[in-house]
Order: structure tokens, then sequence, then C-alpha cells
């Protein structure tokens, strides 16, 4: 049965949580709720874009389509500094970077987790997957230079330099080696693995590169024109057959094997954060996972609601624990906190 653990921050708690990531395999699930406020929480959009479909109402779906990508893409619009001439809104301006803020402590969370670990027997890795489509962990990462980041775009796709994303390059390790001595200690690495593509992947022939896209226009002039754009998007949207792409579908189920495999080796921890498992094909194999019994589940629940649902999903598994904290919500800044409190907090 699973286990819903208060957190109070007193020395046992520190101990604790030291034990569980002084000996895993680490690995992040985060969802829409890690980019509030920036960004609303996914919802029902992938149920109400697949009623759609099923009526055959395609002008209501790219137009719901487009509406949601459109307030994905608002933020980073900004983020980019780029616009049609009007000054963005304070309120975008303010949750950016409140967002950011999040992203920037998490990253020097798990910095801080890998370059204090003690054992040479585990890799010194963070796997962190996602099914958010957004660049805040990416861009998060161009302000620390202490971790290698690997998003999977480390292979060169012509010479032109454009980046080829490759599943591949999460199993590989980085190690640096001394002039004067025969030393070689491996260098602290995070691989960000996007479950669901992202806004900075483009379709390249029978590759993915990465790519930002150009600005949305202002309005569209046809709807072919509001059509095109939603479907150069690489993203796992629900889509009729017809505009299913045989090559993001295979990237998809590569990176849910990585998924598999990863929860699959002894030892490891798998910590859920922002995610509420609407994904089945997620659900459905990280509960298959849970029959390694030297796997650990551990789940931030929000509120009290989030953690009676997570408890009620993961009931039958004796290996989830349900982490809530009595004196209130457990936000991103909150359960940054929590990770780091063995090491005194994320700061």
């Amino acid at each position: 049965m699973a286990i819903k653990r208060a957190f109070y921050g007193n020395n046992s708690d520190q101990d604790y949580f030291e034990r569980l990531f002084q000996s895993a395999n680490i690995n992040f699930l985060i969802g829409s709720g890690a980019s509030l406020p920036a960004i609303k929480v996914l919802g029902t959009i992938e149920t109400d874009l697949q009623v759609l479909i099923n009526n055959e109402q395609e002008d209501d779906y790219f137009s719901m389509a487009a509406d949601f990508l459109s307030a994905v893409w608002l933020p980073h619009e900004c983020m980019l500094e780029r616009g049609h001439g009007f000054p963005p809104v304070p309120l975008v301006i303010t949750n950016l970077e409140t967002t950011r803020a999040n992203y920037d402590a998490f990253l020097s969370s798990l910095e801080k987790i890998l370059t204090r670990r003690r054992t040479g027997l585990l890799p010194r890795r963070i796997n962190v997957f996602t099914t958010n489509y957004d660049l805040f962990f990416e861009e998060a990462a161009t302000r620390n230079k202490n971790i290698l980041f690997n998003d999977g775009f480390n292979k060169r796709a012509n010479i032109w330099g454009d980046q080829e994303f490759d599943a591949g390059s999460f199993n590989h390790s980085v190690n640096a080696t001394g002039n004067l001595y025969n030393y070689k200690v491996e260098l602290p690495t995070i691989n960000f693995i996007k479950l669901h593509g992202s806004l900075s992947w483009k379709h390249d022939k029978e590759t993915i590169i990465y790519n930002i896209a150009e600005i949305k226009p202002l309005n569209f002039s046809t709807s072919t024109e509001m059509k095109e754009w939603v479907l150069a998007h690489a993203l796992i949207l629900p889509r009729k057959e017809k505009f299913k792409e045989t090559l993001l579908q295979n990237v998809y189920y590569d990176l849910l094997r990585t998924y598999s495999n990863e929860l699959d080796k002894e030892a490891t921890l798998l910590i859920i954060f922002g995610f509420s498992f609407a994904d089945e094909h997620l659900e459905t194999i990280t509960k298959k996972a849970l029959r390694n019994a030297t796997l650990k589940l551990l789940i931030f629940a929000f509120d009290d609601a989030s953690a009676g649902g997570f408890m009620e999903k993961f009931r039958d598994y004796s290996n989830v624990e349900i982490i809530y904290y009595p004196r209130g919500n457990i936000d991103f800044p909150v359960m940054n906190n929590i990770i780091t409190c063995y090491l005194g907090g994320s700061r």
C-alpha cells in the first residue's frame, strides 16, 4: 500500500532525503505544474482535442489547437525578446520571471545533489523526463555552467551546423582526465528528455533538428495558414490519422522505452512533480515498473486533495510514497527546498 509522508524539515526528514539521493539512480518526471505561472496547466486539452477529432470537427480542432499553442508561445515571445511591436503585458513579464527563477533554482538543486554525491558506484547523472513543450529548463541551463546539459542535440545534422536529435545520447557519460596524474572523473550531467516533443523541435526530412520557429502571425489570413502553423509543431498532440507523422511517433516510443529502461534499473528513484498521470501510456509504464522492488516512486502532492488522488491511484504499490506539506502547499520553490534540505536548501 502507498504511504503518505509529511515533510516537516526536521533532522529525520533531512536524513531520509540524504539516504534517498546518495544511494539511487535519480530520475524526475515533471509536468505542466512546474511551468506555472507562466503557462497554465494543460487541463483537459488533449481530451478535448480528441473529442473534436472523433466528431470530425476539423476546423474546431485546429482553432482550439492554435489557441492552446498561442498561450504556450506567449511567454516565450517575451523570453526571446521578439513581438509585433507591442510591449509585453506586465503580468506576462512577472509570471515569466517567477517561472524562470523556479527553473534556475531547480537546476541549482540538481547540481548540488550531483556534486555532493559521495559514491562512485552510481553515475553522476540525473534524468529529467517531462511532458512539457516549453523551453524554460533549456533557458535555465544557459545560466548554469557547472553541469553538462544534454537535451539530445549533440550531433550535427549537416555542414551548416544544424543539430540533430539523437535519443541514444542519453546513455552517454562524459569524463574529465588529468594531465599530470592518471585519473578520470565523471562530469555531472543532466539528461533532459522531452517525451511529448518541444517548441524547439522541427522536422527536417527524416530527422528532427533544433530550431525555434519564426514568430506566429498576428492574425491568420486563412484557415489553411492556421492549419499549417499548428501542424508545423513537432509535438505529441491528438491528431487525425492523416496528420500523424511516423518520425515523431517513432521518437515518442523511443523515449518511452528510455523511460521504461531507466525505471527497470536497480536502486532507482523516480520523483514526480507537477504531473497528474493524465497520460495513460506513462501511467501504465510507471505501474508496470513498480514491480521492480528496488524502485522507489516519490510523488510531491500539491495539496491534500491531490495527495488523496495519488493515494487512490497507487494504493496497491508498497514502494510509492506521497509527500505532502502540513504547513501549506508544495509548489516549485517548496519542492526545491525539500529535495535539498540535507544540503542546506536550494539556494
